[in-house]
């Protein structure tokens, strides 16, 4: 009999009623989840199927009316990072980002990102959404680099494609081979690639001389990595710029710094899939500024979710179902938590 992708099916109704809505929140574990002033906690009701692709979560919820926030603090202290795609079919949900700086009220047929190192609260009515979680070393293996993407919507023709791939992937995964797993989320990490490249050209544009100073930067990075001397004041001195004007060239990412590093992370992991790459996983990170094996293993861990080794070894991501005596919730977190 062919195995079939790993999916679970919750619904409070199945559960005691004082354990419904404590038991659903314990699966959106990255998130603070509250109910409405006035709300009976025994009379939530939610359903949801979903399925995992390895490097990517899909699920299909069904949902009263209910709030949820994420902060960098939270990201910090759970060490949980990816990127969440929403996709509204029913209700409505109203989203405040970056410290209340930004507000954007979704409605059906709308998609919106999320990256979940980064704020947001929302607060729903009633309604039907297909989420998908999707880990950045998927997204940095379809793409070079992420394009600014935090409460980011997806529309126009590029919307209307990703919402028509999404909605045949949740009415044909449950009859999807586990096989075919890794081949359907290349698709969709590729397509929504596409749709991030595109949604953020269409975003207001930022000057020409910061878009210059960080091309400029990017290219002397790019030829520096494996430079012991490789930071932002080299940077500077070497360009001809002051660090106020460096920094607000890489405002919109994590830093010049964490983009140093990530870049360094990402040249290593070519390094060792290349079988004709002889040298040790020491040899090669102290190549490229890490000097102690701990550290850098541990960083490569974090980006990338497995170990140097683990890449030389060729290991992939497993993808399973879970342990037999594992309850759905955790099974799902579980998912959940090998994105990051």
């Amino acid at each position: 009999m062919t195995a079939t992708i790993p999916t679970v099916h919750f619904d409070t109704s199945d559960l005691p009623a004082d354990k419904r809505f404590d038991t659903w929140r314990s699966a959106v574990h990255a998130h603070r989840a509250w109910l409405p002033e006035g709300t009976d906690p025994a009379q939530f009701c939610a359903v949801v199927d979903a399925w995992t692709l390895g490097e990517l979560v899909v699920a299909l919820s069904r949902l009263p009316a209910v709030f949820l926030a994420r902060t960098p603090e939270m990201a910090r202290a759970d060490g949980e990072d990816w990127m969440t795609l929403a996709f509204q079919l029913k209700g409505a949900t109203v989203f405040t980002l970056d410290h209340g700086g930004l507000v954007r009220t979704i409605g059906p047929g709308e998609i919106i990102v999320f990256d979940m190192t980064r704020d947001f609260r929302s607060e729903t009515s009633a309604h039907e959404v297909i989420t998908c979680a999707i880990s950045r070393r998927a997204m940095l293996q379809a793409t070079y680099e992420i394009p600014p993407h935090h409460g980011l919507v997806i529309d126009g023709g590029w919307g209307r494609l990703l919402a028509d791939y999404m909605l045949s992937l949740v009415r044909q995964l449950p009859e999807m081979a586990a096989a075919d797993a890794p081949g359907l989320g290349r698709t969709f990490v590729h397509l929504l690639g596409a749709c991030l490249k595109a949604a953020s050209a269409a975003q207001p544009a930022i000057s020409r001389r910061t878009a210059d100073t960080r091309h400029l930067a990017e290219t002397y990075i790019e030829d520096n990595l494996t430079s012991p001397d490789l930071d932002p004041v080299t940077i500077c001195k070497a360009l001809g710029i002051s660090k106020a004007r460096l920094y607000r060239a890489f405002a919109n990412s994590e830093g010049v710094t964490a983009y140093i590093r990530k870049r360094r992370l990402a040249a290593i992991h070519v390094l060792l899939n290349n079988p004709r790459e002889t040298r040790s996983i020491g040899e090669i990170a102290y190549q490229y500024g890490f000097v102690s094996d701990a550290h850098f293993s541990r960083v490569f861990r974090q980006k990338f979710g497995f170990s140097p080794r683990d890449v030389r070894a060729g290991q992939p991501v497993a993808v399973d179902a879970g342990a037999d005596e594992d309850d759905e919730t955790t099974i799902f977190r579980r998912w959940i938590q090998r994105l990051s």
